[in-house]
């Protein structure tokens, strides 16, 4: 990756956005104890999730317009200033509706930073996408992986929940600022191109339909399991608050691994062959999550489970600007829209089978899923081939 001041802001933004992006994982056990103690059940409690994936998807949408009007540095700023002012009013919002409300716009404006911060990586990095976008994302590993501690120790600590989001406001507000006061002119940009992000064209392309999948697939499987897993293990199995949150951590340190190994292999061995390997990885280690009953077999089935799905979005993102060398934008854009859509989806339904029968047996409907990305991986690979 090229070390210009624009890529270190986004490599610090994106170390951010890992920390942001577990907040509501690792808090998620006390926000439920709270609102269900206000006489919520737990399924509407879930909709913590659509309410997030679809601020995200309007931050999708609106980042490719705002960044060709306002360019990449000035909306990196503006939308993390934006994301500090929404984190602030979720920690002082009481009522449930205005909770939800105060998500969309956390997910909206996290949504235009991840969109405009890979679409610049990818298109700065045409000989080594995989190598750069993997290596972007596994900065966004590192910050998911410490911040489950930080905050589960913050937990065990009697630290309120909603302090733990003014501080993660605080975080941004400071590198909002600092984003400011670096960014003198809009970020260059090698090409200026139409300000166009959901692009339904694309996907009419069999590839391309492919690796929407693959976004679906991995943001569904990971937040299904991240969402719910450290209610669960406490409800379930007796777990500590600080050991169920460091599941997350164990998670995401395997995530970050993998896709700093993915970031030296993609470009040698082949896209295709990187993202197959990681399906058949996932294939093969997500039953230990869904069968094991001792938190040893679980801790590690989560690991291997956040190993195999390191690389697949990272990879998949360079490998549809691979098929659309110009339009980066746009291709970030749309797979951003279908991870969102993963994010929203599955969650729901994994808790909603969850409070009907298990959650091993939600687990195990996700497993669906699995199968169906080895089946496109396997269509990706024969098309490299």
């Amino acid at each position: 990756m090229r070390l210009h001041r624009q890529t270190i802001l986004g490599l610090t933004g994106y170390l951010c956005i890992g920390t942001a992006s577990v907040l509501i994982p690792s808090i998620m056990p006390s926000i439920t104890s709270e609102y269900q103690a206000a006489g919520l059940s737990l399924a509407a409690i879930g909709l913590i999730f659509p309410a997030r994936a679809l601020g995200s998807i309007a931050g999708n949408l609106l980042a490719g317009v705002g960044s060709d009007r306002l360019g990449y540095g000035r909306m990196v700023w503006l939308a993390a200033l934006l994301l500090a002012g929404s984190l602030a009013l979720a920690g002082i919002a009481h009522p449930w509706l205005l909770f939800l409300a105060a998500f969309v716009v956390i997910s909206a404006t996290q949504g235009a930073l991840g969109t405009g911060i890979n679409a610049l990586t990818a298109d700065a990095n045409p000989d080594g996408r995989a190598r750069a976008l993997n290596t972007l994302h596994g900065v966004y590993g590192i910050g998911a992986a410490v911040s489950p501690l930080i905050f589960g120790y913050l937990l065990q600590e009697g630290v309120a929940w909603r302090w733990m989001l003014g501080g993660t406001a605080l975080l941004w507000l400071l590198y909002g600022l600092v984003s400011f006061l670096l960014q003198s002119s809009p970020t260059p940009q090698r090409e200026r191109r139409p300000a166009q992000l959901l692009d339904l064209s694309m996907l009419a392309s069999a590839p391309f339909l492919a690796l929407f999948a693959i976004a679906f697939i991995y943001n569904g499987v990971a937040y299904s399991l991240l969402g719910w897993v450290a209610l669960f293990m406490q409800e379930s199995a007796g777990f500590s608050a600080f050991f169920s949150i460091s599941l997350i951590s164990i998670f995401y340190v395997a995530l970050t691994a993998g896709r700093f190994v993915c970031a030296a292999i993609s470009e040698r061995v082949g896209y295709g062959a990187t993202l197959l390997g990681l399906a058949v990885g996932i294939t093969a280690t997500y039953p230990l999550v869904v069968l094991s009953s001792s938190g040893l077999w679980v801790a590690l089935g989560i690991f291997l489970t956040g190993l195999s799905l390191s690389g697949l979005f990272p990879t998949a993102l360079a490998y549809g600007s691979r098929l659309y060398p110009t339009r980066s934008g746009a291709v970030a854009g749309t797979l951003n829209v279908s991870m969102t859509l993963g994010a929203m989806i599955p969650p729901v339904w994994t808790g909603v089978i969850a409070e009907w029968w298990s959650f091993q047996a939600a687990l195990g409907v996700n497993y669906v899923m699995v199968m169906g990305l080895l089946g496109v991986t396997i269509y990706l690979y024969g098309m490299d081939k």
